[in-house]
């Protein structure tokens, strides 16, 4: 299971993998794809790098549950998203909403903790990630 050093790794990855697939749809996609495609791409890619971020912030103040879900609900969203506006099967259409809600759910869960709130007014002390 990934600590909160982990998941700041992971975001750090993520927001990495964000940058290249937007440079990716601009440069190759944008010469095969639909209109359509490329929303849906750009969705993906911009839902990625902001959910990258919000990773880290979980993993900064130690909110792992909300930081795993909010990972395992960003790889569903942003993977299905990317997938169908790369010509994947329809089915991961199904896949987008569960996503989504995970999203919502990460969030609203970090909105509710006290104890995020009191580790962003205290400051945030960031973990070693290598030593």
């Amino acid at each position: 299971m990934l600590s909160s050093s982990g998941l700041i790794r992971v975001a750090y990855f993520l927001a990495a993998i964000a940058v290249g697939c937007s440079a990716w749809g601009t440069h190759r996609l944008q010469e095969t794809a639909d209109p359509a495609a490329l929303g849906q791409w750009e969705i993906g890619c911009r839902f990625l790098f902001w959910h990258a971020i919000g990773i880290w912030i979980c993993g900064a103040i130690g909110r792992v549950g909300q930081g795993r879900l909010m990972l395992l609900a960003t790889v569903l969203f942003c993977g299905s998203l990317l997938l169908l506006a790369g010509g994947g099967p329809s089915l991961f259409r199904w896949v987008t909403p569960l996503g989504g809600s995970g999203l919502l759910l990460s969030w609203g869960w970090l909105g509710v903790d006290r104890g995020a709130m009191v580790s962003i007014n205290k400051g945030v002390v960031l973990p070693k990630i290598v030593e």
